[in-house]
C-alpha cells in the first residue's frame, strides 16, 4: 500500500510512523487512520512509534465533515473509527505515542489507543466534542475513564477542557515529558523491542482488556447525537470563529 498520509521509516526493529498532512496541524481522516492502521498490521517490527509531522501530533478531525455526518452515517463513522484504534490498542507489539504540539479530540484518542505516551512540555490535550455538539467518538470516553477514573474523565470531557503536558502527567495520562520527547520515545522505543516478545505481548492483552467497557454504547452514542440540532449549531459556531447558542 502506498501512503499519501504517513511516512514510514523502519530503524532497526522500530517502526516509526510519521502523520504528514499537508495542513501543519495533521488533521485526522479516514484515510489517515486506515494508512496508519495499515503499517501497523503490516509491520514486521518488535516496536511501533507514532508521532507528528510539522506543528502538532494531531489536533483532531476535520470539522468541515461534521456538517456531512448525520446520526447514520456518524454511526458508521464511528465505528471504523473505533475498529482502527482497538486494532491499534490490541496490537501484539508496543505502540509509543511521540506528543508535540495539539493532541486534541481524534489526535488525542488516537494517542490514548496507544501503550505509552511521551509529550513536549508545552503539548496541549483534550477532547473538546462537546463545544461542538457532539462527544468523542473513536473510544476516548472509555479509554480516558480506565485512565484518570470516571470523576475525573467526566470532568474534562463534559467542560471540553485543554490542558498542558504537565497536568496530563499528573493525572497518569502520559508516562513522560521531555523537551527531547521524539528522542526519548525513540530510545524507549528501542529498548522494548529487545525485550521478549510473547511476554509483552501477553501483559498487553492482560492489561489493555478490561471486562467493563462501553466502546459499543459509544458508538451508538456518537451517532445519536447528529440527530440532534446542537451538533450543526456547534460545529458551525467553531467554523465561524464565534460562541455556539446551544438550545435550552
Amino acid at each position: 500500500m502506498s501512503y499519501e498520509n504517513i511516512l514510514v521509516n523502519d530503524k532497526g526493529k522500530v517502526r516509526i510512523v510519521t502523520m504528514n498532512r499537508k495542513s501543519p496541524l495533521n488533521p485526522l481522516d479516514m484515510d489517515t487512520l486506515r494508512e496508519i492502521k495499515d503499517a501497523i498490521l503490516n509491520s514486521g517490527n518488535r516496536a511501533i512509534l507514532l508521532h507528528g509531522a510539522n506543528r502538532a501530533f494531531s489536533a483532531g478531525a476535520d470539522i468541515n465533515n461534521f456538517l456531512k455526518l448525520t446520526n447514520d452515517t456518524a454511526g458508521v463513522f464511528a465505528k471504523e473509527g473505533h475498529d482502527i484504534m482497538n486494532t491499534i490498542a490490541s496490537y501484539p507489539r508496543p505502540v509509543i505515542a511521540a506528543i508535540h504540539g495539539y493532541c486534541l479530540g481524534g489526535g488525542f484518542e488516537l494517542a490514548l489507543a496507544c501503550d505509552i505516551r511521551i509529550a513536549h512540555p508545552e503539548t496541549t490535550f483534550g477532547l473538546p466534542e462537546v463545544n461542538l455538539g457532539i462527544l468523542p467518538g473513536f473510544g476516548g470516553t472509555q479509554r480516558l475513564r480506565h485512565i484518570v477514573g470516571e470523576t475525573v474523565a467526566f470532568g474534562l470531557i463534559s467542560t471540553g477542557k485543554r490542558y498542558k503536558s504537565d497536568e496530563a502527567y499528573r493525572l497518569g495520562i502520559l508516562n513522560e515529558v521531555s523537551e527531547n520527547y521524539l528522542e526519548a520515545a525513540e530510545k524507549l522505543a528501542e529498548e522494548l523491542s529487545k525485550k521478549p516478545k510473547e511476554s509483552i505481548r501477553l501483559i498487553k492483552h492482560l492489561l489493555r482488556n478490561p471486562p467493563d467497557d462501553m466502546f459499543e454504547e459509544e458508538i451508538d452514542a456518537f451517532g445519536e447525537v447528529f440527530a440532534y440540532p446542537d451538533r450543526e449549531e456547534g460545529v458551525k459556531a467553531f467554523l465561524e470563529k464565534r460562541e455556539a447558542k446551544f438550545q435550552d
